[in-house]
């Protein structure tokens, strides 16, 4: 009875690794799916439309407040990037104000609540998943710095569902340059094991870690920074 229950033990932990295991490989194969086609999206958009810096970009931050002392963001560069990569997808559109939930930090922390369908900034794709744009900036749009990729635009690729969604995760962020969407790689912002930058920072460096090496390791172990690749 014992070397059976010791069995038993064995095998319901051994199960749940292999469980969790397969849930993380699919989560890689969801993200890969998903950026091949915005990478697709964007190659055909710049074939008809010329580089991002030609797609109506304008500054999110206004650097202007309203009289209850919040941001005045300007979106309308940001809509028009999605329209454009919205006709290289197969997409459905979301309900203005479409609650879609609340995400943490990879470290647990909560990030943001609620989250909700904002200027037709938001779409999903035909296999459910959710891609998002953020911030935009058409100066930092126009050109290379220290023969480095401008960010024009974050963007994010989620999984949503009912419960909690997680950076690095549920959620992964990415940047629109001159090259095409890029992962973010920042692995200091991507430590589980400590609550790392803000709350809306920590995971956001897992993207580039799923992209290149195809696990989700930094979920079991600390990744250290030069270890990314």
């Amino acid at each position: 009875m014992i070397t059976l229950g010791i069995i038993g033990v064995v095998a319901a932990l051994t199960m749940s690794s292999l469980i969790q295991k397969y849930q993380e490989q699919k989560r890689v194969t969801q993200l890969k799916k998903a950026y091949a086609v915005l990478q697709n999206a964007y190659l055909m958009a710049v074939k008809d439309y010329g580089e991002p810096q030609d797609w109506g970009l304008t500054i999110t931050n206004t650097g202007e407040v309203d009289e209850d002392g919040n941001q005045v963001l300007d979106n309308t560069g940001a809509v028009n990037v999605m329209k454009i990569l919205m006709q290289y997808v197969q997409k459905s559109q979301m309900t203005e104000g479409e609650y879609i939930g609340y995400f943490e930090s990879l470290d647990g922390r909560q990030a943001y609540w609620p989250w909700q369908v904002k200027a037709g900034k938001y779409f999903l794709l035909n296999d459910g998943s959710l891609v998002s744009i953020g911030w935009i900036s058409s100066v930092d749009c126009k050109g290379l710095y220290d023969g480095k990729n401008i960010m024009c635009s974050d963007f994010w690729i989620a999984f949503p569902k009912k419960a909690k969604m997680k950076i690095g995760v549920d959620l992964f962020n990415f940047y629109l340059t001159k090259e095409g969407f890029k992962p973010n790689n920042n692995m200091t912002k991507c430590n589980k094991f400590s609550a790392a930058g803000t709350p809306d920072q920590n995971g956001r460096g897992c993207s580039g870690w799923v992209l290149i090496n195809g696990n989700m390791d930094y979920l079991h172990r600390e990744i250290k920074n030069d270890e990314w690749k």
